[in-house]
């Protein structure tokens, strides 16, 4: 077997320029073809992944199983072997129930691991005052795209009853004692680390002053001698508090090379440390104080891969663009941590991006450069009520817009990384931002019998457990927190898209007013093109015309003919449906299966 591994990184990042925007979609393809050409004989087993299993294993000191409910369908058993024969641990030999009532699957970390496949956007900021903005403004944002890129349906062989792989994950490097996460007091005064490795981030960290302690979380458990040394070191309190709380755990994994720093600055062991907890947004210095190429960076981490490279581009396009959208509007997305908490649970809903509402700020232009009197009076207002639309921002020059691709190492530089995609992108003379998403030239036919995709929850023929619930309003709602007037509950299609009864000015819209500024330089018919088709996409996921790739393979496992409703997922099914994703090829605009996916 071989001993060797390798891991690329991009020789320079994209830019905002219209080659960039063209090529991210190619440059994905091209990567893929790139894999296939190896052989087996060059894959060997990963060791860090190895290390990491062991190690922690052994800092928790007990073996765990991943659990995952499983989806309960007609013929569902309360108990039944795992559809296959390969090697499992005893305690991997039947499904059983949880002490919650629900039916859950045990599954081996390691095959866990590989369920957790994720499109990951690191994006290089001007300075660190721009990146702490940004980490900050994306945090809320992590659940909602979590949902609305929702792509895990299928663990181990059996049909799960989530759409995404998030709690599934944040379990396999898991590594704490029962005394440090159970909610009971301690018996040998262990300090209670109630955030895991995997999590929603618990700490905000700029230094804006919309920022306040209620949106921090209370209970976040930090290192207090780091940060003594760090604040001493003349750190701020806040980027303090961030760097303390990475220190209340010792690294998982830890190469000998990295012990002997090749120079005074170098952050190698600090990133062994860094990259062993996995947030849903994170925040990267440098890699060293003399580093003329790359600076300070923030990668969004919670979206799922898709099974398309279109979708792909589409979605890693979005966030950037949304990305020079709140920097270039100022917007303030702030709320409380516990609010994006529990939109995490939220977003592991099956169908959720239909079927559930978020916490969301009700009014991202409050505070901001461009906030009017109408817009603060929605922020301060009570939120329920059926009050007009914010304001639109002015079309603005400000200083924020994005550089051009020869501008290497500026604001809108990206970075692509081992561990995910980088690009950005921009697009300019879009209609006006008043209409609707802008509709793409696509001809794609459907699957047979489809189900309605106008804003309905997947319906689910389940005699065990209650129904799904009802598709959501487009009016927030008010609730009776703390942070009841300036924050409410939204479907996901009015935070991307808008609505007009709603005081939320809808993400898309916001980016089509971006587009249109003098902040946006020029591109070429066919980048606004594809720029144009990406939005679409996006705008009809989120108002549910368009399917989710997990809700897709969700309807095509069930019905398929040898499925037998029992929520397992036989070898014939499963290489059907491998043989269906490859089938969507992006061709001349066509896309030959999946049409549900693709309503735009």
């Amino acid at each position: 077997m071989s001993v060797f591994q390798f891991e690329t990184i991009a020789g320079k990042p994209c830019t905002l320029s219209s080659t960039s925007v063209e090529k991210v979609e190619s440059n994905m393809r091209e990567r893929c073809k790139a894999s296939k050409a190896l052989t087996d004989h060059m894959l060997s087993p990963e060791s860090r992944y190895q290390a990491l299993m062991y190690n922690t294993c052994q800092r928790r000191g007990r073996y765990e199983e991943v659990m995952v409910p499983i989806f309960r369908d007609e013929k569902t058993p309360g108990r039944f072997p795992f559809p296959s024969d390969s090697i499992r641990l005893p305690s991997h030999s039947d499904i059983s129930n949880n002490p919650r009532n629900h039916l859950m699957m045990g599954i081996n970390p390691a095959v866990a691991v590989a369920h957790a496949c994720s499109l990951q956007i690191t994006m290089q900021l001007c300075d660190i005052v721009e990146a702490r903005k940004l980490y900050d403004q994306l945090i809320p944002l992590g659940p909602i795209m979590l949902a609305l890129t929702a792509a895990t349906t299928i663990w181990d062989g059996v049909l799960a009853n989530t759409d995404v792989r998030w709690n599934g994950f944040c379990q396999v490097p898991d590594d704490r004692t029962l005394n440090e996460k159970s909610d009971k007091p301690s018996r040998d005064g262990s300090d209670k680390i109630l955030r895991p490795r995997v999590s929603s981030n618990g700490v905000y960290i700029s230094e804006d002053p919309r920022l306040v302690d209620k949106h921090q979380d209370p209970n976040l458990l930090i290192n207090e001698q780091v940060k003594q040394q760090l604040l001493d070191g003349g750190m701020d309190d806040r980027l303090a508090t961030h760097f303390a709380h990475l220190f209340i755990r010792d690294p998982l994994i830890i190469f000998a090379e990295d012990m002997e720093p090749e120079a005074p600055d170098d952050t190698a062991f600090f990133e062994t440390l860094q990259s062993s907890n996995w947030n849903t947004v994170r925040f990267k210095p440098p890699p060293s104080i003399t580093s003329k190429d790359t600076g300070w960076r923030v990668e969004f981490r919670p979206m799922e891969v898709q099974m398309t490279d279109f979708e792909n581009a589409a979605f890693a396009t979005f966030i950037v663009l949304l990305s020079r959208t709140i920097l270039h509007f100022d917007l303030n997305l702030y709320m409380p941590i516990a609010m994006v908490d529990e939109n995490m649970e939220k977003a592991h809903v099956r169908d959720a991006v239909n079927c559930e509402h978020f916490y969301f700020r009700t009014d991202p232009l409050s505070g901001s450069m461009f906030s009017s009197p109408a817009t603060e009076t929605h922020a301060n207002s009570l939120v329920g009520s059926q009050a007009s639309s914010a304001s639109r921002p002015p079309k603005s020059s400000a200083s924020t817009g994005p550089s051009t691709e020869d501008d290497a190492g500026s604001s809108s530089n990206g970075e692509t990384d081992s561990s995910g995609t980088s690009v950005n992108i921009t697009l300019d003379d879009i209609s006006s931002p008043t209409k609707q998403p802008q509709q793409a030239s696509m001809s794609m036919t459907a699957l047979p019998d489809p189900a309605s995709t106008t804003n309905t929850c997947l319906e689910s023929p389940r005699p065990f457990g209650p129904p799904l619930p009802q598709s959501p309003s487009f009016l927030p709602t008010k609730e009776t927190t703390d942070s009841s007037s300036y924050c409410s509950l939204f479907p996901i299609s009015t935070l991307m898209n808008g609505h007009p009864s709603s005081p939320f000015p809808g993400f898309i819209p916001l980016i089509r007013d971006y587009l249109c500024s003098p902040a946006s330089p020029s591109y070429t018919p066919s980048a606004r093109a594809k720029i144009d088709g990406y939005l679409a996409l996006i705008a009809a996921r989120a108002s549910g015309e368009a399917w989710t790739a997990a809700r897709w393979q969700r309807e095509f496992v069930r019905k398929h003919k040898e499925y037998n409703g029992d929520s397992i997922v036989g070898d014939k099914v499963m290489y059907d449906l491998l043989c269906a994703v490859r089938g969507m090829e992006w061709e001349d605009g066509r896309m030959r299966e999946a049409g549900e996916m693709f309503r735009v």
